[in-house]
């Protein structure tokens, strides 16, 4: 992930506007078990920070009983209320049908700015990856959305988001993260560490580049790199509110990405779903899916607004 030109160049990107809430809703589908409650404590920590309204949302199967619909409300219903007793806004709702086609669709109605789950389903899937439901809310919707590990409540860390790492590939679609996470991060009290990865280059036998003109074209991109990220990172320290500092090492993105999140002890990782540089051809989209199956840390997902309009 790294810049595609040499030198200095001048980067932008659309600031949030002044005094206005970066998260007013925030969609939170649960399924009744406990794996998939492992995203409450995150949407505490955000709601209690930011004054967002909490819509917790579950999807009945049509064929359910009577008494399993009630149940169902019941278990919101209570759920509603441990979040009510520490002075949040929470409302309720459960719904039939698809459960991907109905979470997408309650967040369009409700105007969610933030749609947080587990990736987690009835399935049963207990290890990190993206059951069929979080992975098509991943791909259907526009809107911010935080994946949190599914765990036992046993096996659940505090959720505490001191430092967030945002991964950036040099394009502008990659920048597009930084309104939110910038204001994320002010709200939750956390620093920014900014990363950029250069993938290693192979010699063959034979290819005209050899050892010691991969090391030049390694060095050449880990200065473009280390050049873009200080540009980054002291746009976003002038504005005062976020402290932010960069990180550029050689290795394949996804490995790279985990690998240092972890080093630095974040939070949390939020990235563009979208994106690539010029050089490496290091698409945003794949090395998102690759971090969200890799990672044990949350992550958040923003989906740049010229990607959701090709899309659509």
């Amino acid at each position: 992930m790294t810049v595609g030109a040499a030198g200095r160049r001048s980067f932008s990107w659309s600031r949030w506007p002044e005094g206005e809430a970066m998260v007013k809703t925030v969609l939170v589908p649960l399924d009744g078990s406990p794996a998939a409650e492992s995203v409450l404590p995150y949407v505490e920590m955000v709601a209690s920070r930011t004054g967002a309204t909490v819509h917790l949302l579950t999807v009945v199967r049509e064929e359910e009983e009577a008494s399993q619909v009630g149940e169902t409300f019941a278990y919101l219903e209570k759920k509603a209320e441990e979040l009510r007793a520490r002075s949040l806004s929470c409302s309720t709702e459960a719904t039939a049908g698809d459960e991907a086609h109905v979470i997408l669709a309650e967040a369009e109605k409700k105007g969610a700015d933030l749609i947080a789950m587990s990736a987690h389903g009835r399935s049963g899937l207990m290890r990190w990856v993206l059951g069929s439901v979080a992975a098509k809310v991943v791909h259907g919707t526009s809107r911010p959305l935080l994946l949190v590990r599914a765990r036992e409540p046993e096996e659940r860390p505090l959720a505490h988001i001191d430092r967030i790492v945002v991964p950036l590939d040099g394009s502008e679609l990659s920048l597009s993260v930084l309104p939110y996470v910038e204001e994320m991060a002010a709200a939750l009290g956390a620093s920014l560490v900014l990363y950029n990865a250069v993938p290693p280059l192979d010699v063959y036998p034979g290819a005209e580049l050899t050892p010691a003109r991969v090391g030049g074209v390694i060095d050449d991109l880990l200065g473009q790199g280390r050049s873009f990220l200080a540009q980054v990172a002291g746009e976003i320290e002038a504005r005062g509110k976020v402290k932010a500092r960069s990180v550029v090492t050689i290795g394949f993105p996804v490995d790279e990405i985990v690998r240092v999140a972890q080093e630095v002890s974040a939070g949390l990782i939020a990235m563009a779903t979208h994106g690539r540089s010029g050089v490496n051809r290091w698409v945003m989209g794949s090395v998102a899916d690759g971090v969200v199956r890799r990672s044990s840390l949350p992550c958040l997902l923003v989906r740049p607004e010229q990607a959701s309009q090709e899309q659509a």
